[in-house]
């Protein structure tokens, strides 16, 4: 088994880079391979919308790094996230390289037919600024094909603070061993306080007692112990590899035909507004 620990800071021996090397660390004692990646040794440029990628199925004319770094995340038997948090949420690095997300589908064949396990940590210092941290870690697994076994938000303010944290180190250890051990399986139904797709705590309320994650779009009924999800729901999230190539096939791909049908009264506005 490959194990692979992505390090999205720019601090070497900061927080993140010591979670990532104390995981690569464990899951060799049990006997994976395994190597670190920095985001930072990758050049990803923002992307510009132009849609090429989908609507001329070819490939992005930026010139950067992305390919390289999906083809080395490619290779992941299992792999770990760590990240500082920014302001409630990711290093804008991070959200460069999810912002280039409608080139993933070339990835299928590469990454989701291998439900590969996956663990995030997100690391900060007060426990009130951090709220979008691990959503947004755990969307860009997900949206990699990837299945979440554990995430967590750890505290640690200075460079090497997370080393004071014996909860925190024990933790990770356990997660390691969980990801390389595991056999993937269908969700069971289940109550928790968060969402058992992508851990997010953070719940759209639709109606009465009925709330929606945001980022994996399953549904919940809120009850005194927590939220009550279903296994129907839950297998059914908006991650799957059959409900991203419906996102893709069904509303991506038909937007270039309607707004062929669209332009002219588009073109009207336009004269309308001065554009």
């Amino acid at each position: 088994m490959h194990f692979i620990s992505l390090i999205v800071s720019k601090r070497r021996r900061g927080n993140s880079d010591i979670l990532g090397k104390l995981a690569l660390k464990e899951a060799i004692k049990q006997g994976a391979t395994g190597e670190l990646i920095y985001l930072k040794d990758y050049k990803i440029k923002e992307c510009d919308g132009c849609m090429s990628c989908v609507f001329k199925n070819i490939p992005c004319h930026l010139d950067d790094d992305w390919y390289k770094l999906l083809n080395k995340i490619s290779t992941a038997d299992a792999l770990f996230l760590s990240a500082p948090t920014y302001v409630l949420s990711i290093p804008g690095s991070l959200k460069l390289v999810m912002d280039r997300y409608l080139l993933v589908p070339k990835y299928f064949n590469k990454i989701y037919p291998q439900k590969s396990p996956a663990m995030s940590i997100g690391i900060g210092g007060l426990s009130d600024w951090n709220h979008f941290e691990l959503p947004l870690m755990n969307l860009f697994l997900l949206g990699l094909g990837f299945s979440i076994t554990d995430s967590f938000y750890a505290r640690a303010a200075g460079p090497g603070e997370i080393l004071l944290s014996d909860e925190t180190i024990l933790r990770l250890k356990k997660g390691v061993q969980s990801m390389l051990a595991r056999k993937h399986k269908p969700f069971n139904t289940q109550v928790s306080n968060h969402c058992p797709v992508c851990f997010s705590t953070i719940f759209e309320r639709i109606k009465g007692k009925r709330y929606k994650c945001p980022v994996c779009a399953v549904e919940a009924e809120e009850r005194e112990d927590g939220f009550y999800f279903s296994a129907d729901n839950l297998n059914n999230h908006r991650w799957t590899p059959d409900n991203v190539e419906d996102h893709f096939t069904n509303w991506i791909l038909k937007t270039k035909d309607r707004f062929k049908k669209n332009l002219i009264k588009i073109n009207q506005q336009k004269r309308k507004f001065d554009f």
